[in-house]
């Protein structure tokens, strides 16, 4: 315990000459030499703003961004008086690693406390920066992947196809919509890819009926972005039936729902009507008992009355799924 105090009582004319040998060091842009000087302070207990300051300068001079990341952090998560000058040393951390969003985060965050007007203009005019290269990378973006979707189309990578379309939900920008929703009608398209387009299409808020062609079956859906692409009632209204497996062996019930989302996601939006899920829910405790070797009390007394076709389709939704997200 005594070495610890020795540790961080440092003799005033000590510290003054490392404070001093630190700032000439940065100075003459020697931020090595600067680094090791602010380090040996901080280390010794010494954190007054002018050494963190300094230190963090150093850190970005040396290509130590992940260590200047996390002692910004530490720093602003303080919310002292130096709150809004960490905030500015971050945004500007932030700004010449092009993380643009996190940008736009961290200030929009910060903006929302006191902050001094002269930082706050500057903050303002790092937020408008970013947000416009953010635009610029978004769409040279997405450029890149949509060529890389069409190659996906064009090759017959399902795989593919879904992890760019993923990738344009996730950027935020919808053009070429016409073009995509010429895939929902082909035959070659596989279904699961299908969804992650109605995905898109709600993202994009799209006021006219999208049509699709899934399983030999067509529909026109009005998308909304507030509703899902699967309606939580068709979960609820399956899962109804399995409430005494919730009861009596909740390992089951997981796995029971585990295959529903998939066989949702994979048939959406052709799900089965409210007067067949009973004999689903059934179908579902039936293809998870007999595929995880799981004891299956009822399967026998149930099992004349399930449509076979409710087996048939879980298994291959299940097929379909893993083909492409193979998890």
């Amino acid at each position: 315990m005594r070495e610890n105090q020795e540790k961080i009582i440092m003799l005033p004319q000590w510290r003054e000459q490392l404070e001093q040998r630190a700032t000439q060091a940065m100075q003459d842009n020697h931020f090595r030499e600067a680094y090791d000087y602010f380090h040996q302070l901080t280390e010794n207990g010494v954190h007054s703003h002018e050494v963190m300051t300094g230190k963090l300068i150093c850190m970005m001079e040396l290509n130590m961004q992940m260590e200047a990341e996390e002692l910004c952090e530490q720093l602003i998560a303080k919310k002292d008086h130096y709150y809004p000058s960490y905030i500015h040393i971050y945004a500007t951390l932030l700004f010449q690693l092009s993380k643009y969003e996190e940008v736009m985060f961290l200030i929009d965050d910060a903006l929302k406390e006191e902050i001094p007007d002269h930082i706050r203009s500057q903050l303002q005019h790092v937020y408008q920066l970013s947000e416009e290269l953010q635009h610029q990378e978004d769409e040279k973006s997405f450029t890149e992947v949509t060529a890389q979707l069409e190659q996906a189309i064009d090759s017959n990578n399902s795989r593919q196809q879904w992890y760019m379309i993923k990738r344009l939900i996730g950027m935020g920008i919808y053009k070429r919509i016409s073009i995509y929703q010429e895939l929902l009608t082909r035959s070659d398209i596989h279904p699961v890819v299908k969804t992650a387009l109605l995905e898109y299409f709600q993202k994009a808020e799209i006021k006219t009926p999208i049509h699709i062609e899934k399983f030999n079956l067509t529909a026109d859906l009005m998308l909304k972005l507030e509703e899902p692409i699967i309606p939580a009632s068709f979960f609820s209204g399956v899962t109804y039936y399995l409430d005494d497996v919730l009861q009596e062996d909740p390992t089951k019930y997981q796995m029971i729902q585990f295959i529903l989302e998939r066989f949702a996601y994979v048939y959406t939006p052709f799900l089965p009507q409210k007067e067949d899920y009973q004999l689903l829910a059934e179908a579902l405790l039936h293809y998870v008992s007999k595929s995880f070797q799981l004891p299956d009390e009822a399967s026998q007394s149930h099992e004349a009355v399930m449509k076979q076709h409710y087996l048939d389709m879980i298994t291959l939704s299940d097929k379909l799924y893993t083909s492409i997200l193979d998890i």
